[in-house]
């Protein structure tokens, strides 16, 4: 009777662990402090799990584009990454790498690509609907330098934003490198008016954003890069934007250019359903990312019952 119980519990808890995969919390930064919200506790240098959801997309290897985890099924990017005369053949040789700061680090996972689904009305060389969504092969399992981050569901005003991206630990040398690590850079949204009188060719679908006066970082330009913006109240960040183009952004008053991610999450959820790996939008509670609490509940009703048996047994035995 006893042993039954105690595997029923053992699935029990299994499934709890394959469950909170589903309802991790978006946007949280489980290894990153609070207190660096606050600008003069900001360091320049990323720190370990600070954007746990952004990636490098990679081509046999090496460096192609960023992108952020939106699922553990999804990553999204920018649909110029793949040129479209390559895009029935080129998903087996691209990989993603994830759950590092640094190209180089040993303890980083590599996830393959199994489809490739680029918005149907980007058509280049215009950059109109610069999007694109990767279905991973296999799914990710959450933790503290894996999260998803938060899709922005409308245009607001954040408390402060970011960009990262990959670039090479030198100021020499080739980019794809293998010492490629994640820089920084706070940006601050631009009135699209205002942007529309200095870019050419500035859709309704894009966003302007350049770097925050003030502020220390230097940015190039990562195409599908995410755009994450914080909300002060919940310590949570969402993404609001994917890099598409600009020259060295931020810079010589030229804005960075990034599609806005509120206007295409309807796509998001049509395209990631259709595929049977539905996108869902963030939660308002949270979910532990470990099983730890039902391990708990585990060894002490598991230690209650191997007491019992040993009870039970001595007893027969008199």
């Amino acid at each position: 009777m006893m042993l039954p119980l105690l595997i029923a519990l053992l699935m029990a808890c299994k499934g709890h662990a394959q469950d909170h995969q589903e309802s991790v919390l978006c946007g949280h930064r489980p290894l990153f402090p609070n207190s660096s919200w606050l600008p003069f506790r900001e360091i320049l240098e990323v720190q370990n799990g600070e954007f746990p959801w952004q990636v490098s997309i990679q081509m046999l290897g090496k460096h192609l584009c960023g992108g952020s985890i939106i699922h553990q099924w999804w990553v999204l990017t920018a649909a110029h990454c793949f040129p479209k005369t390559l895009l029935d053949v080129v998903a087996v040789n691209i990989t993603v790498v994830m759950g590092t700061k640094t190209i180089s680090d040993v303890n980083l996972e590599r996830k393959h690509v199994q489809k490739i689904i680029a918005h149907k009305d980007y058509k280049p060389p215009h950059f109109d609907n610069d999007l694109c969504l990767l279905l991973l092969a296999t799914a990710v399992q959450f933790n503290n330098v894996k999260i998803p981050i938060c899709l922005a569901q409308k245009e607001s005003s954040w408390d402060r934003c970011w960009m990262a991206e990959w670039a090479s630990a030198h100021d020499h040398g080739s980019a794809k490198s293998l010492n490629m690590k994640l820089k920084k850079l706070r940006l601050v949204q631009m009135n699209w008016k205002a942007c529309a009188k200095r870019v050419t060719g500035l859709s309704r679908t894009m966003l302007c954003a350049w770097k925050e006066v003030g502020t220390n970082g230097r940015c190039q330009g990562d195409s599908g890069a995410p755009m994450v913006c914080g909300n002060w109240r919940t310590r949570r960040l969402f993404q609001v934007g994917v890099f598409s183009w600009g020259v060295t952004s931020g810079f010589m008053g030229r804005p960075g250019i990034f599609m806005s991610v509120p206007q295409f999450v309807p796509w998001i959820l049509e395209e990631t359903e259709k595929e049977g790996r539905a996108v869902t939008l963030s939660r308002a509670s949270r979910v532990p990312l470990t099983c730890a609490p039902c391990y708990s509940l585990l060894l002490s009703l598991g230690s209650q019952i191997l007491f019992a048996a040993m009870f039970a047994g001595n007893k027969s035995d008199c």
